[in-house]
C-alpha cells in the first residue's frame, strides 16, 4: 500500500509513500521503547537544549515548510509559513520554562513532593489540517517530559511528516525519541494493544476518537482526545460591531475553514443580527480565492476531494432544513478543491445538520433575543471545544463565557491556541490537554514523594 500527497489546488498527486511492513512497525516501536530509558534519564534542562534547537532550526527552514504544507493541504503560504513560526514559537516557550512546568511541586504542610516522571512511548495520531503545529504541539511538551513519540501522521501530508521527523533528529534528538509511522488506520488498534506502547493521544472526528479510546481502554491504557467543534461565536447588540465581523472573518476562513476551532455558529442578538449578516456576508463574499502560493490569495482548496464532497452535501442538507444561501453556497468551477465562502441563514437549530461539525467554508448564522437564549444556542451541540462571546459589557461577556460548555472561551477575541494556555476540550469534543503547565504533565506519572524526618 502507498500513501498518496495530492496538491489539492489542482488535484495533481505529487508524491507516493510506502506503508511501513509489521516487521518494521516492530523494530520502529523497539527502537523508541529502547531510546526511552537514556532520553527520560537525561535532566530536563537537557532535553530542553533540544527543543531551544528544534526552534531555530524551523524558524530558518519556515520558508522551505511553508511550500511543503501549502504542496500538500492547500492553505495560503503566509498561513503556512505562520504555523510553522508558531511551532518555534512553542519550542522555544517550553524550553525556557522547562522547571517551572516539570520541577518538583512541594506539597503544602508536608515534607512530599510531586515528581513528574515520563511514561514511556506515547501514540500520537495526528491530522492533517495543521500538519507542522498539530505535531510539534504534541512532540515539545510530551517529550520535554521525558517521553518519546512515534507518530502516525495523516496519509495525505506524508512528506510534511518526514520533515518534522529529520528537523528533530537535525536538532539533537536521539533515534527513538521521534518517529514517524507510516501505517494504515485499521492497524492502530493493534498498535496500541502493544506492551511498549504506554499512551495513546489522538486528534480528528469524534468517530475516530471514540474507537481509539475504545483500544486504549481495552489495554488500560491513558488517552489523549482532541475531536474537534461546532464552536459559537456570540454577538451582544453592545459587541464593537466592524471588530466582530472582521474577526469572526478570520475565525471562520483561516486555514482554509478547516481548523477544530474554527467559528462555525454566529448566535448574533436579533437587534443586529439583519446589520451583522449582510456585514459579514459581503466580507466573506470579498476574500480572495485561489492559489495558495499567491501572497493576495486568502482562501485556498480544500483539502482533500472527499471533504469538498462533503461540504457540497452539508450545504443542500441545510438547504433542505430551511436554510438560506446569502452567499457562497457552491463549489469553484475548475481544477483543485475549491469552495466559495458561504453564509447560510434561516436553519433551524435543531436540525440534525446542524450538530454536524462543517469543516469547510461555511457559516451558520442564528439570532436570538435574550442571554439565556444565546447561551442555550450555544451549548446546543455535542461538542465543546471553544468559543467567543462579544460584548463590551465586561460583567456579561464574563457571565456568559463562564456558562458556556467548552475548553476555552474568549472575550472580543477569536478561539486560538498558545504555548502558554492549556488545549482541549470538553463532551463530544474530547479530554485531556495540551500545551500549558496542564499539557507538559498530561502525559506523566505524578509520582509522590514523601521523605519523612
Amino acid at each position: 500500500m502507498k500513501f498518496i500527497s495530492t496538491n489539492p489546488a489542482t488535484g495533481v498527486q505529487i508524491a507516493d509513500y510506502p506503508e511501513h511492513s509489521a516487521a518494521e512497525v516492530d523494530a520502529i516501536v523497539a527502537t523508541a521503547h529502547a531510546a526511552h530509558r537514556s532520553w527520560s534519564a537525561l535532566p530536563v534542562s537537557k532535553r530542553a537544549e533540544m527543543l531551544a534547537r528544534l526552534a531555530q532550526l524551523l524558524e530558518e527552514r519556515a520558508d522551505d515548510y511553508a511550500a511543503l504544507i501549502v504542496s500538500e493541504m492547500g492553505k495560503p503560504f503566509a498561513e503556512a509559513r505562520g504555523e510553522v513560526v508558531k511551532a518555534a514559537g512553542g519550542a522555544r516557550h517550553f524550553a525556557e520554562n522547562a522547571e517551572t512546568y516539570l520541577g518538583d511541586e512541594p506539597i503544602p504542610g508536608t515534607p512530599g513532593v510531586i515528581h513528574y516522571e515520563s511514561l514511556g512511548v506515547i501514540l500520537g495520531i495526528m491530522p492533517w489540517n495543521l500538519p507542522f503545529w498539530q505535531v510539534l504541539r504534541f512532540f515539545i511538551p510530551t517529550a520535554l517530559a521525558g517521553n518519546v513519540v512515534i507518530v502516525k501522521h495523516a496519509e495525505t501530508v506524508q512528506g510534511s511528516a518526514r520533515a518534522i521527523e529529520q528537523v528533530i533528529r537535525d536538532a539533537g534528538a536521539p533515534a527513538g525519541v521521534y518517529t514517524n509511522l507510516a501505517i494504515d488506520r485499521d492497524k492502530v488498534a493493534a498498535l496500541i494493544a502493544d506492551r511498549r506502547i504506554a499512551a495513546v493521544t489522538a486528534t480528528g472526528s469524534e468517530r475516530a476518537g471514540r474507537s481509539i479510546a475504545e483500544a486504549a481502554g481495552r489495554s488500560g491504557k491513558k488517552v489523549v482526545l482532541e475531536l474537534g467543534g461546532s464552536d459559537p461565536f456570540v454577538v451582544f447588540e453592545d459587541a464593537d460591531f466592524d471588530k466582530a465581523v472582521a474577526l469572526g472573518i478570520t475565525s471562520r476562513f483561516s486555514n482554509n475553514a478547516q481548523s477544530c476551532i474554527a467559528a462555525k455558529r454566529f448566535i448574533v442578538e436579533r437587534s443586529i443580527y439583519d446589520r451583522y449578516v449582510t456585514a459579514y456576508a459581503k466580507a466573506a463574499d470579498a476574500i480572495a480565492i485561489g492559489n495558495p502560493m499567491e501572497a493576495s490569495t486568502r482562501l485556498g482548496p480544500l483539502a482533500k476531494l472527499d471533504i469538498l464532497d462533503n461540504t457540497k452535501r452539508q450545504v443542500a442538507d441545510a438547504v433542505k432544513a430551511g436554510g438560506k444561501v446569502v452567499t457562497g453556497g457552491a463549489a469553484v468551477e475548475g481544477q483543485g478543491y475549491f469552495y466559495r465562502p458561504t453564509v447560510i441563514t434561516g436553519l433551524d437549530p435543531k436540525a440534525p445538520i446542524a450538530f454536524e461539525e462543517f469543516f469547510g467554508p461555511v457559516a451558520l448564522m442564528f439570532p436570538f433575543d435574550t442571554e439565556e437564549e444565546a447561551i442555550a444556542l450555544a451549548n446546543a451541540t455535542n461538542y465543546g471545544l471553544g468559543g467567543a462571546v462579544w460584548s463590551q459589557d465586561k460583567a456579561k461577556a464574563a457571565r456568559v463565557a463562564g456558562r458556556l460548555e467548552a475548553g476555552a472561551v474568549f472575550v472580543n477575541d477569536f478561539v486560538r491556541s498558545d504555548a502558554r494556555a492549556p488545549f482541549g476540550g470538553t463532551k463530544g469534543s474530547g479530554f485531556g490537554r495540551e500545551l500549558g503547565g496542564l499539557g507538559a504533565r498530561e502525559l506523566t506519572n505524578a509520582k509522590v514523594i514523601w521523605t519523612a524526618a
